[in-house]
């Protein structure tokens, strides 16, 4: 008998010890009118996730483990809903993917900062409208709106019975929105009208924007803004500090070394910087050294040594990863083979039809082409669209009256063992090869380089 009663006792105590287990995630859930895929796109801070739409109930559920409490982007087609989201409470949302002025319908204990999300969004619309007109306007009315813009998010978020730790992050996360805005007037507003010359007066606050601590890791989480005024005065102050001559991916680390102390921004904003600059700097070895000297992420460091071992194959001198039968514009296939071992060195450009930075270097590749006509040197520009894009390639060619070898690969730069050898991240890449093949740079200078071009032209003896 007394073993059965304590039996029963262990029984209880094991569904009473299950029963008060914290919950460790948040479930999102919504019903969604006029939308046809099967699956939406939810984006945050450091986060992405594929979340499934069943299209016969109209309906998506999705459980989300230890996700960061904050601001994310749920892509529904091509209508964005702005939402928050905590580590445990659930949210379910209801809305038209069509209807974008109806404003979505939110559910859960996070609901009343849902829906000031969406009024919130709609106040950027009614005051301060189209970027391009805002940041055309004259210094007093620009300066206007966004003193409006300002006092009226924090009229709506003091009326939207926010809670307290919510409402006081998001009062600072309205003062780095003003603060981005001033810091972009002058760039923009020089862009807008072509005048490089434009100065603010002596009485723009510029001093908002630029006495903002660069170290607080809880707005840093929080604010996109925040992320977006640290990264600009950081970009600022590495541009301020380089010479004409240094390379400024390396200073670039150096400055977040010395101007932030927070280990969670460092680390995060060297780590986002490595994993592309670190396939552009001319200094490679002491860059990694550098990179690893100021990480303190052990997984970060992983990620950045596994690029490093890898572009050390492309270092020069090395052997050129090949390319084999790409589409010729003048007919037929073209392989790396076919170019080299003729006594001419080889220069890449790598490109696609939608990248605009592409289309400019294309009248300068073409002068640097006829400059030198019948020199030890072969101009050779590979196309990274993909297949279904071959004649929007071979209309550009004939529309930019492109020379020199021109071919066509069939596949995005991300999935083209080429590109992704030489670890291409970005477009334009121009990579220079010698006559036997070996590697010259494998971060060749552009066309809009010219003089740095010209150099290693000339000490080449092309």
């Amino acid at each position: 008998m007394k073993k059965i009663i304590l039996l029963g006792l262990t029984v209880t105590l094991l569904f009473s010890c299950d029963k008060e287990k914290p919950k460790d995630y948040a479930v999102l859930s919504g019903e969604v009118e006029n939308f046809r895929s099967r699956s939406m796109t939810l984006t945050g801070y450091n986060f992405e996730k594929r979340i499934r739409f069943d299209r016969k109930t109209k309906t998506f559920t999705d459980t989300l483990k230890n996700i960061t409490p904050g601001h994310y982007t749920l892509k529904i087609g091509k209508r964005p809903v702005d939402v928050y989201l905590s580590s445990v409470e659930d949210l379910k949302i209801i809305v038209d993917a069509k209807k974008r002025t109806e404003d979505p319908t939110f559910e859960g204990p996070n609901a009343s900062i849902n829906n000031y999300l969406a009024e919130r969004k709609k106040k950027f619309g009614a005051i301060l409208g189209n970027p391009n007109k805002l940041f055309a306007l004259n210094e007093d009315e620009f300066l206007s709106k966004m003193d409006e813009y300002k006092s009226e998010l924090e009229d709506l978020a003091d009326a939207s019975q926010l809670p307290a730790d919510y409402l006081a992050l998001e009062k600072r996360n309205i003062n780095y929105e003003l603060a981005i805005g001033l810091y972009n007037y002058e760039k923009f507003h020089r862009i807008l009208y072509g005048d490089d010359e434009f100065k603010v007066s002596d009485s723009f606050p510029i001093d908002i924007p630029t006495s903002v601590a660069l170290s607080n890791a809880d707005d840093y989480i929080f604010s996109k803004h925040y992320r977006d005024l640290v990264k600009r005065r950081l970009d600022d102050i590495t541009n301020k500090k380089s010479r004409e001559d240094s390379d400024f991916n390396l200073s670039y680390l150096e400055t977040v070394q010395t101007e932030v102390t927070d280990p969670l921004i460092k680390n995060d904003l060297i780590h986002k910087a490595a994993l592309v600059s670190i396939t552009y700097t001319s200094e490679l070895k002491e860059y990694y050294d550098k990179y690893m000297a100021y990480s303190t992420n052990e997984d970060n460091k992983k990620e950045i040594t596994e690029m490093y071992n890898k572009l050390k194959l492309t270092a020069k001198g090395q052997p050129s990863p090949k390319f084999k039968n790409f589409d010729n514009y003048n007919g037929g296939k073209t392989s790396l083979d076919d170019l080299t071992g003729k006594g001419k060195y080889i220069y890449i450009d790598v490109w696609a039809t939608w990248c605009s930075f592409c289309k400019k270097e294309i009248p300068l590749l073409k002068r640097m082409e006829q400059q030198y006509h019948g020199k030890n040197i072969e101009f050779v520009s590979i196309n990274v669209d993909t297949r279904d894009k071959k004649k929007k390639w071979e209309e550009t060619i004939e529309e930019k009256e492109m020379t020199g070898v021109q071919l066509f690969s069939g596949k995005s730069h991300l999935d083209l063992d080429f590109a992704q050898d030489y670890l291409i991240k970005g477009l334009p890449r121009f990579i220079l090869i010698d006559p036997d093949g070996k590697i010259v740079t494998a971060n060749a200078p552009r066309p809009s380089e010219g003089d740095k071009l010209e150099e290693i032209f000339e000490e080449l003896g092309i």
